[in-house]
Order: structure tokens, then C-alpha cells, then sequence
């Protein structure tokens, strides 16, 4: 798919105010009740997120003219109004300072009627601009290659979901857009934030976005990836790289190159030279999984010569086979049957197996060792601490040898999250547990099969005895052979700790409630069962 060439912009969406005039608009949208509690309420949603279009909602949050309602018609739906209708539902100051910055312009060619050339909505606390969702503001057809998209979508909010929240002194955003991660950082965690992306126009929405939210330690530059801060470290950087398999960059966006990793590449080459020790690297995107080299393996040679040096644990979102998403990208109309015949040879050629949503974390070590990749699935529970908290903690026990007596020294407390599942069979008139089972959602979705004694000895498993006195119990109780080794019940104890289903005292226990738990759409299967110890 081709741009037009005639396709531009209507004209710029909105003007560079003063500080004043950005709080008295941050005011104004406050008072409006343009707030994302009120959407939510209105729409009968919880999240801003789960919003849908303007016919899918309940008749009656748009059917009263309200300040709220006005601002949902011209900022979420894109809709021109009356400016006489517009100045009898919000008030006069109030439409002043939007006016003041941009975001309430009158429509090209009728100055009778008010227009938002932007897309704005309240999200995680703060204020946010994009190019609308609807209705753009084009001149003649086809939408331009530089579209700041809208971070109102499932991607996004996992995006920010999942990303550091621990504080630093500085902060990098690539691929920023709209710049909601350096946004929510600048305010929650980091002394300064840059918000870097390849298109002016996204700069420009980053710098706005900032300026709306009263944010002055975020920078917003235009370059390709690590080049405007050539030189420069970083604490945390993220990432929410185009990554759509494309032949061409028809939207920076979402074209990612013709496997759809070219900038998630370059990226993860630029790490060694901007992460420092013990820094973090968050990334949202889809790669693949290719024959012989699975995603993990395939991202670490991705960091280069240095890549020891990096810890890294794969979120596992989501599978999509190669002919659903060539199926897919043809049923939308984005590429010809031509071009999936061209991809289609392309993923043959590079041995793609599937198509991988993932949310990857990389921790540069802060001092040598062995270091640690792992692959997990997301759940619904899974958080941005799970995945930290993770990381650090195979990353900690990586120099330890499997069976080593450090995992007996350990002080062992089942996780609130892990679930002991049995199946029982009537034998001689009694219930006899004939399979048995953990399964976990957080950190991430794991099952593992297991001897029915689990049951047992997980509720031992408390944080104060160590793994070794554990061991005693259960040889003294007969639940364990006396002739069990040792190094069996320490290679237990790695795997129950790796799958997430006890914690150990390497790291302070996390106090965390347990959370409701659901469906899997998928697992890692681990088998713990050591049948030596039996």
C-alpha cells in the first residue's frame, strides 16, 4: 500500500502555549468534568480503554447537554458542533483557555462551527493528544505516514502497564508517539524523561502532551532511535516499536520492515551502548519464533558481541501463526494478494514458525555472572513488579548449580497465587487422588504436574524453616524416603521457585494479596514432580 502523495495535513492541531495558559486548559478540562472517572461512569465501563464508539454506548451519556457530553462529542468522537451550541453549554472562560492552546479551533470554511483537530482523553492520570480516531482532518485522500496514533488502545495499555515504574534519575521513551510512557514517568518515577521518535509530528504531540500536563522534565526530540542522544545512559528505557511485517513504510507507526523487527533490531543493538548496569529495557512489539531459534535465544544475539552482559525474560502474549496474520492483513485490505504471496515466500525463506505478541524485559547486570533468559506466559495478573521482580530474582540464583545446598539454606513460602488441583478416583470404596497438579497466574500463567504429597508440604512452606528442615519433616513424617537425596530436594525447590509457586528469602517476600483467578489462553508446563524422593 502506497501514500498518496497528495494526502496532508488540514493544518497543525494545535499552538505552543504558556505555562500559564497550559494550566489554565488542564483547569478548564477539569472543571468541564472531562475526567476519565466520569467517562467511565457515563459509559458504564471500567476503564478508559474499554471505550467504544459513539453507537455502541448507552443512548443517554451523550443525550444531555453537559459540559462533559460536549467535550466526549468534539474530543473523543471528533464531531463538529455549532459554536453558539458549543458557547451554551461550556462556559465562557473555560472555552477560552481551550481555545488558547489549539484544542477547540473553528472548522476550515465555517467559522459558524467548532472543531477539535486533535484527539484528547483523560488516560492514567494524565491528559493526552493524538490525531483523532475519526474524521481526521485531511487535505484530499489517503492518511499520511506520520498519524500520531491514538494510546487509547489494548497495546497501549499493556504497554504501560507492564513497563519499570522503579524511580531514576533518567528515562527514554523510543518510538514515542504520543509520548505516554515518558509522561507517566516524568511523573511517577524519573527525574527527567526524553521521548524520542522518528516523525516530527509525533515530537510535536510528545512536547504538547507534556506542556498540557505541567511536565517540564520531559524532553521531546525528533531522530532516528539513539541518535539525538548520542552519548547519553539511561536508568529504564522503553519501547513500542512499528512491527507490522510491511515491504514499505506506508505508517511509521506500524510498519515495522519485511519480517516486521527491523527497528525492534536496532534497538536491542544500541542497548550496550545507552543501558546502564543494572538499568532496564522494556519492549511491546511482536517478533517470531523461527526454526531452530526460539524468540529468546533469537533476542538475545539481538543485543550483540556484549550480550552477557543482559539478563532477559520474554512476556508471552499472545501466538499467531503466519497464515492467520497474512489471512488477516488481506481481509483488511492493507496488502494485495500479491504482496502476501511476497511475505508468504519471505517467511519461508527466513524459517518463521509463528508470529509472538510479547512484553520483554532485559536487565543489564549490575555486576558479572552467569547470565539468565527466560520465557513466560502474560497473564491478566501480570504486572510490571512480577516481571521486575523476576528477573532479578533468576538473576540472583543464576551462579547457583542445579541441586546446589544454597537452594536448602533458603527459606521457602508458597506463593497466595499457586492453586494445588487433584483428581480423584474411587478405589475400594474410598477417594484415591489419582493425578495432582499446580497452577499459577502470577508472575505468569505455569502449570506442573506434581505427587499428591505437594498438597502437604506446600502448606508447610511458610518462609520461616529453611528447604533443609522441610526435608526433615517430610522423611519424618514417612512422605518423603529416608534414602532421598538431598540435591533431588534442592532441584525441587529451584523449579518450584523458578514457576513462580513458592518464593524464596533471596529476595525480601512480596506482600502482595492473591487476585481471582481465570481461564488460561495458554502456559508454560513445567514437571516438578522428583520421583527419586518418593
Amino acid at each position: 500500500m502506497s501514500v498518496p502523495e497528495q494526502a496532508a495535513w488540514l493544518g497543525e492541531p494545535f499552538v505552543v502555549g504558556s505555562r500559564e495558559q497550559f494550566a489554565a486548559a488542564r483547569i478548564a478540562l477539569e472543571r468541564i468534568g472531562f475526567t476519565e472517572a466520569a467517562i467511565c461512569a457515563g459509559a458504564g465501563i471500567g476503564t478508559i480503554y474499554e471505550l467504544s464508539g459513539r453507537s455502541d454506548r448507552e443512548a443517554g451519556f451523550l443525550g444531555h447537554d453537559t459540559p462533559l457530553s460536549m467535550a466526549v462529542q468534539l474530543f473523543l468522537d471528533g464531531e463538529d458542533v455549532a459554536w453558539d451550541t458549543v458557547r451554551g453549554v461550556i462556559a465562557a472562560n473555560e472555552l477560552s483557555a481551550l481555545e488558547a492552546v489549539g484544542l477547540l479551533q473553528s472548522v476550515p470554511g465555517d467559522s459558524t462551527r467548532c472543531a477539535a483537530f486533535v484527539a484528547l482523553y483523560p488516560t492514567e492520570g494524565l491528559y493526552v493528544a493524538s490525531d483523532r480516531h475519526a474524521r481526521i482532518q485531511l487535505v484530499a485522500t489517503g492518511t499520511p505516514a506520520d498519524l500520531v496514533y491514538s494510546a487509547l488502545t489494548p497495546e497501549t495499555q499493556r504497554f504501560v502497564e507492564l513497563m519499570p515504574r522503579v524511580p531514576c534519575d533518567d528515562y527514554l521513551e523510543l518510538c514515542s508517539g504520543t509520548g505516554i510512557a515518558a509522561l507517566v514517568a516524568a511523573r511517577d518515577s524519573a527525574g527527567r524523561a526524553w521521548a524520542i521518535d522518528i516523525t516530527e509530528r509525533s515530537t510535536r504531540f510528545a512536547a504538547f502532551n507534556a506542556a498540557l500536563n505541567g511536565l517540564e522534565n520531559v524532553h521531546a526530540i525528533a531522530g532516528d532511535l539513539y541518535a539525538p542522544v548520542h552519548g547519553r545512559t539511561f536508568d529504564v528505557i522503553t519501547a513500542h516499536p512499528p512491527y507490522v511485517p510491511s515491504f514499505e513504510t506506508a505508517m511509521v507507526f506500524r510498519d515495522g520492515g519485511e519480517d516486521g523487527e527491523q527497528v525492534t533490531r536496532k534497538i536491542l543493538a544500541g542497548l550496550a551502548d545507552h543501558l546502564r548496569p543494572g538499568g532496564r529495557f522494556y519492549c511491546d512489539c511482536m517478533m517470531t519464533d523461527r526454526v531452530g531459534a526460539p524468540l529468546e535465544q533469537r533476542i538475545r544475539e539481538m543485543l550483540g558481541p556484549r550480550h552477557a552482559e543482559f539478563d532477559v525474560l520474554v512476556g508471552q502474549i499472545g501466538l499467531i501463526e503466519s497464515e492467520a496474520l497474512l489471512g488477516g492483513s488481506l481481509a483488511s485490505g492493507r496488502i494485495s494478494e500479491a504482496a502476501v504471496a511476497a511475505q508468504r515466500s519471505l517467511f519461508e525463506r527466513l524459517g518463521v514458525e509463528r508470529f509472538v505478541n510479547v512484553g520483554f524485559l532485559v536487565r543489564r547486570r549490575p555486576t558479572p555472572g552467569t547470565p539468565v533468559t527466560r520465557r513466560r506466559v502474560v497473564s491478566a495478573g501480570t504486572r510490571a513488579t512480577h516481571l521486575d521482580r523476576f528477573l532479578q530474582y533468576v538473576s540472583a540464583v543464576s551462579d547457583w548449580e542445579r541441586g546446589s545446598s544454597r537452594f536448602l539454606d533458603a527459606r521457602p513460602r508458597s506463593s497466595r497465587h499457586t492453586e494445588y488441583l487433584t483428581r480423584s478416583v474411587l478405589r475400594d470404596g474410598r477417594w484415591t487422588v489419582a493425578a495432582a497438579s499446580l497452577a499459577t497466574q502470577v508472575p505468569f500463567w505455569v502449570q506442573a504436574e506434581c505427587p499428591a504429597w505437594f498438597g502437604t508440604f506446600l502448606t508447610w512452606c511458610d518462609g520461616q524453616s529453611t528447604a533443609r528442615e522441610l526435608l526433615l519433616r517430610l522423611r519424618n513424617a514417612g512422605i518423603v524416603a529416608d534414602a532421598a537425596k538431598d540435591a533431588d530436594f534442592a532441584i525441587l525447590i529451584g523449579e518450584l521457585a523458578d514457576g513462580g509457586f513458592i518464593e524464596l528469602d533471596v529476595l525480601p517476600f512480596s506482600n502482595e494479596a492473591a487476585e481471582p483467578q481465570g481461564g488460561a489462553p495458554g502456559s508454560v508446563r513445567l514437571r516438578v514432580a522428583a520421583p527419586s524422593l518418593a
